[in-house]
């Protein structure tokens, strides 16, 4: 009997430090565009070889995608940039052992030690980096170790998947959940529309000759809203093609500006390259 009982605790004693095993193991970040925070920042991601050539031309041959998380210091609008914290993750093909190592001998950076991650510094910019595991390079203007712990301590993914799909199969993709600021896009949404959506969602496709048509999904707080928020943006967009005496017709701008619901749909608003470049500048040498 005594035999017995000592089997049996033996037992518990296993299983229970088993499941205390399996409860402590933590889930390794994979550094990709579903593990960014979206809660009050402002996420931009790029696949566009192109904008990637122009951005990182030493590495663009083997760069698949930049992802940028923009949380705002402040609450002023447009968005000041100069005032956020900046920071993101590259896709690429390359090893980590590759990256890191070509870090450490290139004469534009400097390797800087920490006790929870190292990293390196670029010698003439606040960019720091480091390619934590094969294929991810993490970056920041500002705090590498912070960054690199921000990841370390999440347990799930942050952005849905089925938006992280959606951006990734459009050339330049933003999204904001419950968003304070944003850029100002010309599309006449006020501040206060703004900070009383709970989403928005901005999708650029490669347009003719040097233009970008953006497709826009904005979920506000309630009905009421999107419904003025509606009429709002295709009042300010008859009003911008009269200015630019430009000729319309009411039908097909109907089939532009959709309502259901919370939920305003913006389609198919043609955006010249050097505009929407203005909007994003600031986040040029990352994006």
């Amino acid at each position: 009997m005594k035999k017995t009982k000592v089997v049996m605790l033996t037992l518990f004693v296993v299983v229970l430090l088993g499941g205390c095993a399996t409860t402590t193991v933590r889930k390794r970040p994979a550094f990709t565009i579903e593990e960014l925070p979206t809660h009050q920042t402002i996420l931009v991601t790029t696949g566009d070889p192109g904008i990637i050539q122009t951005v990182l031309p030493d590495l663009a041959d083997r760069s698949e995608r930049i992802s940028v998380v923009i949380e705002p210091g402040d609450e002023a609008y447009p968005l000041n940039l100069e005032a956020s914290r900046i920071y993101g993750v590259m896709e690429t093909t390359y090893s980590r052992v590759a990256m890191n190592t070509a870090l450490m001998w290139s004469s534009k950076t400097k390797k800087d030690a920490h006790e929870d991650a190292s990293y390196f510094q670029m010698k003439e910019s606040d960019l720091e980096l480091y390619s934590p595991r094969n294929g991810k390079i993490l970056f920041t203007l500002d705090d590498y170790p912070a960054v690199y712990q921000q990841f370390m301590e999440r347990d799930e993914e942050i952005l849905p998947p089925e938006i992280a799909e959606r951006m990734k199969q459009s050339a330049i993709a933003l999204y904001a959940e419950n968003p304070k600021t944003f850029f100002d896009l010309n599309l006449g949404i006020s501040e206060e529309v703004i900070r009383q959506s709970e989403s928005i969602l901005l999708l650029f496709e490669k347009g003719e000759e040097n233009t970008y048509v953006l497709n826009a999904f904005i979920t506000m707080g309630d009905e009421k809203k999107a419904k003025t928020l509606s009429q709002m943006v295709r009042s300010g967009y008859i009003a911008n093609l009269k200015k630019a005496k430009q000729s319309y017709v009411i039908a097909e701008l109907m089939k532009m500006f959709l309502l259901d619901g919370q939920l305003v749909t913006i389609k198919g608003i043609t955006m010249q390259k050097d505009e929407l470049f203005k909007i994003l500048s600031g986040l040029d040498g990352l994006l």
